[in-house]
């Protein structure tokens, strides 16, 4: 195996659905889908986190059963922090906006974050090595007289590479928790490296808590810079940046983490499964909707039922939604009832 991204041994886990063991038949197919997946290029991607966080968003108490955590999100999906809120927060910005005064925001948010000096801790190390290899960035948010001619830049691009550039920089914002935006993020931080998501999960916790648990899922590599935020490499496909003339950072703050920064949340038609202890067992639960699907499934998507959608978040924290059209890939935004 290649000494790059750590990824997961699914033979070290008991593999379920719906509570129970698989047949040898529906680990054949489990596995013929893993393989599809990395066929086609995609991003498999993983987020740490804690049962005793995630039960509560979801409607349910500490004592609630595997069942009911495991059917709330596979109809839900994983949403980011924005979602909790019916009301709107400081410095938000909507999934679906990209007005100027959007970018008036970013640019504010961005100038005061990469303007302010951190004293202590590991965040100053990191962010001031951000600032001597991405200096183009620095020195273009620093330059409060550069916020018209951003704007003007952004008012000749089209919507769709606005929205582009939009994400491009709130990721940036998003990628540190010290910025004005972070707590309203409409963004859901997961990453390519298995590891790094063990670590969230498993920080501070006692060995075989059962509170820890990490969520699985991917991206198509056809979505990516639709369902995620666009790195450099997907940007320059789309914008020749250094032509409008806005400035491109390779690298974010904390570049081992291996970050694949989510828009909306994961959707539960990209949702594998989540791993989480038992009884010293490692137990994978799998989405099962990964078995409504034959042999010749294209690695896209899987075909979720959600008719119980909007019953089941009306027991939840969520004040709010998304949704994604299939038509021209638009994020809309909704308030729950």
């Amino acid at each position: 195996m290649k000494n790059v991204d750590m990824i997961p041994n699914y033979y070290a886990y008991t593999l379920k659905t719906n509570g129970r063991n698989l047949s040898e038949e529906q680990k054949i197919h489990f596995f013929n889908c893993i393989n599809k997946i990395y066929r086609n290029n995609d991003k498999f991607i993983y987020r740490g986190d804690k049962k005793e966080k995630l039960y509560p968003i979801y409607g349910l108490s500490k004592k609630s059963s595997d069942e009911q955590f495991r059917d709330t999100l596979f109809i839900l999906g994983a949403k980011a922090n924005m979602f909790l809120m019916k009301l709107p927060g400081i410095n938000e910005i909507n999934i679906d906006g990209a007005n100027n005064n959007v970018f008036n925001l970013i640019f504010k948010m961005l100038s005061n974050l990469l303007k302010r000096e951190f004293p202590f801790g590991p965040i100053r190390r990191f962010v001031g090595d951000f600032k001597k290899r991405e200096s183009g960035v620095i020195n273009f948010f620093s330059n409060q007289d550069n916020e018209y001619r951003f704007i003007d830049i952004i008012s000749n691009l089209t919507p769709k590479q606005q929205i582009i550039v939009r994400d491009y920089y709130l990721g940036l914002l998003h990628h540190i928790s010290k910025s004005e935006y972070y707590a309203s993020s409409f963004m859901l931080s997961t990453s390519i490296d298995f590891s790094q998501a063990s670590k969230f999960a498993s920080s501070k916790e006692e060995k075989d808590s059962k509170n820890p648990l990490i969520i699985f899922g991917w991206v198509p590599y056809k979505y990516e810079g639709i369902l995620s935020v666009p790195d450099s490499r997907v940007l320059r496909r789309n914008i020749n940046m250094e032509v409008i003339g806005l400035p491109v950072y390779e690298k974010s703050f904390f570049p081992y983490q291996k970050e694949v920064t989510l828009k909306g949340g994961l959707l539960p038609h990209y949702l594998l499964g989540y791993l989480h202890n038992k009884r010293s067992e490692k137990i994978f639960e799998i989405n099962p909707a990964l078995f409504n699907i034959s042999g010749t499934w294209n690695g896209i998507e899987l075909p979720v039922d959600q008719s119980t959608f909007h019953q089941r978040i009306q027991n939840t924290l969520f004040g709010r939604y998304f949704t994604l059209e299939e038509d021209n890939n638009q994020f809309r935004q909704y308030h729950t009832m």
